[in-house]
């Protein structure tokens, strides 16, 4: 063998445990940081040198990260930023009407199948916060739901408890009729579930302080948004038009949005 064939063999040789290397020691698994969303809640993020963080609408928080497709929004009610909280609950509404409703295990999520994109809209009752995630890994939307922790001061104990996030859920469609909290390890959980017993069917917590909501679309096609407590909306896709209590107010909402 001459030292060309010699040399083109022991290339190849280096190049094949090169790559075997390489493929035994590849790993995808997504990293994820415990990064801190409000003073009460908190939620693993992957690790990413393509993420950023804004403010938009009205005091709702952005963290946009392209490197996974991902975008989470939150904001803490207890603030009393009741706009921040329309916004949030119009962007979730506006993803719902183009998604299916699918389950991912036990949280409500919905799928977005003409761009591949998942949504899950979770919440505390106790701590009043709201999360709004999006993303194209279902897996890793799993991951972050069931990774949210909230902490509260409990008064009756003077002691600062942890709730986790793992199945909860704030969101539904007319159909649902049960709140599933999934709060564990608090006090207050009974509180909740009990209160949600006295809800009308067809009502979830819109994750909004008290406040239970009805949706649904009717005969004519008209999309409706009832509150227990609060305004009811009616929204006419077809022809663009908003209505409140009954009341067209279309130019109002959209310079609300705007």
């Amino acid at each position: 063998m001459d030292l060309r064939r010699l040399l083109l063999v022991l290339l190849v040789i280096a190049v094949v445990l090169t790559s075997s290397f390489f493929l035994l020691n590849y790993d995808e698994t997504i990293k994820y940081n415990r990064v801190s969303l409000t003073d009460s809640s908190s939620i693993d993020m992957p690790i990413s040198d393509q993420s950023t963080t804004a403010v938009i609408k009205n005091g709702i928080y952005l963290i946009n990260d392209t490197q996974h497709d991902l975008t989470v929004m939150y904001f803490n009610s207890a603030q009393g930023n009741q706009v921040a909280a329309v916004e949030l609950e119009y962007i979730r509404n506006d993803f719902i009407s183009n998604s299916v409703q699918e389950t991912l295990g036990n949280q409500t999520i919905w799928h977005n199948e003409e761009n591949g994109t998942y949504m899950a809209f979770i919440g505390n009752h106790v701590t009043h916060d709201n999360i709004l995630i999006i993303c194209k890994d279902p897996e890793m939307l799993e991951h972050m739901i069931g990774s949210v922790k909230y902490q509260y001061f409990n008064e009756e104990t003077n002691t600062t408890e942890t709730m986790t996030g793992e199945n909860q859920t704030v969101n539904g469609t007319a159909n649902q009729t049960v709140v599933n909290t999934g709060f564990d390890s608090t006090s207050s959980a009974s509180n909740q579930s009990s209160s949600s017993n006295n809800v009308p069917a067809g009502y979830y917590w819109s994750g909004q302080d008290s406040d239970y909501i009805r949706e649904y679309t009717d005969s004519k096609g008209l999309y409706h948004i009832d509150r227990l407590h609060g305004d009811n909306e009616v929204i006419d896709k077809v022809n663009n038009k908003h209505y409140t209590n009954g009341v067209e107010d279309t130019e109002a909402f959209n310079k609300d949005f705007n």
